[in-house]
């Protein structure tokens, strides 16, 4: 074995859900796998989103980007990194829809968008890189063996082993295991799952539930699911066809991946099944299945414009049934359960638990990571996408399958580990990472707004209104009595105007900031408050 050492830098998707980007550097070409985001729970006011940080790549020569598949925290920031970096983008076709779809809407360039084919190699400069099908919840999903500098690693992506699912599409343990033939030096393998033990279930198992929940529905039936989960969408829609139903899509995002996966043959919706939208009101209840998103609670969503009664289409009724067929993602059980309550409020019945189930997992279980690496054959093993106590699980299996505790590597972002002759090696926080947070506007916002937001939230305002002698105070959001908080800091800023001399009275910056001062110094005090503090001279 011979060569440059093969670098593995993950800038994101390690210790936490979503956000995925691998940079893989030999000599002087890099390439990445995954370009995602993550989406913020409550803690994050007024952030839609959270990329990566891609500026350490800024200068480097990037000869290929890889995308295992089309979920937002795996392509997500694709654009960001497409604003400065004209490199290749391959895919499974039906993942480069999806990817030209967040394209097309910030209008991100869209050429040297390439095909890629299963089981065909790929030369990106050092790279050769091939995919290789994989069972997972959005069709065109990939693991990729990485080639480069006489090392070789494979990249599970986002997969289960499912044997049977709706859309065919199992993973190619045959393609897999001719191409790794005496095993890899190292295998990235997902661990969303690794602490369930067994197996996930099929796919087919959830359209089964489904069939069995409309069954008992007399009202409409709103399911929600993310919308890239055609299988699942396909499934419901041929239930509620097969039950006299029309099949309504709502919310931007449903009806755009659905125009996709009809496109691709994947969903089939009989002309006429699918009423328009000003028609929904007269269907009788009975006769009507609506696909929406917004299966996080996320506020803007169509679900949640339903549970609020602000749906300009649609109103809920008694004897409505609302479906949620989708796992909630970590730090979203608030806003989940709030819209919940919004739902029952309206009359609606919310199921979530049932049997057969109407959720099924997309990633493997514990019995499927431990087939995975005796399939790979990896000399290493480097857990990726999951919390820290996931990416431990999934070390733990490793080492039941035989992977020296040495050679088990559960990284942080920033991290790189480089495969040289005959060994790894780790080099903690050898990378800057960091994230970029963005707003409904696609706007990127400072980590320092992010901050004075979550004081905003926590603590409130204060405003000082300094006019001569005259003081006013205006809180907002703030926990104690207006008047009392009022008194004490009018009581603050009036001292400080008493003992500044005409000059620091005529000098309104350094006046803001006494008064800023004594006001803090005030609320925290009398009242241990700490709101956001605002002084206005004028």
């Amino acid at each position: 074995m011979s060569g440059e050492p093969l670098e593995v830098v993950p800038l994101g998707g390690v210790g936490e859900f979503g956000r995925n980007v691998l940079w893989l550097r030999c000599g002087a070409s890099s390439v990445l796998i995954d370009v995602g985001v993550s989406f913020p729970d409550e803690s994050f006011p007024g952030i839609d989103r959270i990329a990566p940080d891609l500026s350490v790549l800024r200068g480097e020569r990037i000869d290929g980007v890889f995308l295992t598949h089309g979920h937002e925290d795996h392509v997500g920031a694709l654009s960001f990194l497409r604003e400065w970096c004209p490199a290749p983008v391959y895919g499974f076709p039906f993942t480069l829809a999806l990817a030209r779809r967040r394209l097309e809407e910030v209008r991100a360039p869209l050429d040297r968008m390439i095909e890629a084919r299963g089981r065909e190699p790929i030369v990106a400069g050092a790279f050769t890189v091939t995919f290789f099908r994989v069972s997972h919840s959005v069709p065109g999903s990939a693991a990729v063996l990485v080639e480069a500098g006489g090392r070789r690693l494979i990249h599970s992506g986002d997969f289960k082993l499912d044997d049977d699912p709706p859309d065919g599409e199992t993973t190619d343990r045959d393609g897999i295991a001719a191409a790794v033939g005496a095993g890899v030096d190292l295998a990235l393998v997902d661990s969303t799952n690794a602490e369930r033990p067994g197996r996930s279930q099929s796919e087919r198992v959830a359209g089964e539930g489904l069939r069995a929940a409309f069954q008992g529905a007399r009202g409409r039936i709103i399911l929600t699911t993310f919308s890239s989960h055609v299988a699942r969408v396909s499934q419901a829609a041929e239930a509620a066809l097969a039950g006299g139903r029309r099949v309504a899509l709502l919310g931007r995002s449903m009806r755009a991946v659905a125009e996709i996966a009809e496109r691709f043959g994947r969903l089939r919706l009989p002309a006429g099944s699918r009423p328009a939208a000003n028609d929904l009101r007269a269907i009788p209840p009975g006769q009507l299945l609506c696909l929406t998103s917004g299966s996080q609670g996320e506020p803007f969503s169509a679900l949640y414009r339903l549970a609020l009664g602000e749906h300009a289409d649609l109103e809920l009724a008694e004897g409505d049934v609302v479906l949620l067929s989708a796992r909630t993602i970590p730090g979203h059980e608030r806003s989940v359960n709030r819209m919940s309550d919004h739902l029952v409020r309206r009359g609606a019945r919310v199921v979530r638990e049932t049997e057969p189930p109407i959720h099924v997992s997309g990633h493997a279980h514990r019995d499927e990571i431990a087939e995975w690496i005796r399939m790979v054959r990896p000399r290493a093993v480097m857990p990726v996408h999951g919390d820290r106590r996931m990416l431990a699980a999934a070390g733990e299996i490793a080492l039941a399958e035989g992977v020296e505790r040495g050679r088990v590597h559960v990284l942080d972002n920033g991290d790189r580990l480089t495969l040289g002759p005959d060994a790894e090696h780790v080099a903690p926080k050898s990378v800057a990472c960091g994230v970029v947070y963005l707003d409904g506007r696609t706007e990127t916002v400072g980590p320092e707004i992010v901050r004075e937001r979550r004081h905003l939230a926590e603590e409130g305002v204060v405003v000082i209104l300094v006019r001569g002698d005259a003081v006013d105070v205006v809180s907002r959001g703030v926990a104690a009595d207006e008047e009392a908080l009022a008194g004490e800091v009018g009581r603050a800023t009036r001292a400080v105007l008493a003992r500044a001399s005409d000059e620091e009275r005529g000098d309104s910056e350094w006046l803001r900031a006494e008064i800023a001062i004594a006001a803090k110094r005030a609320c925290r005090r009398a009242l241990d408050l700490r709101p956001v503090i605002v002084p206005v001279v004028v």
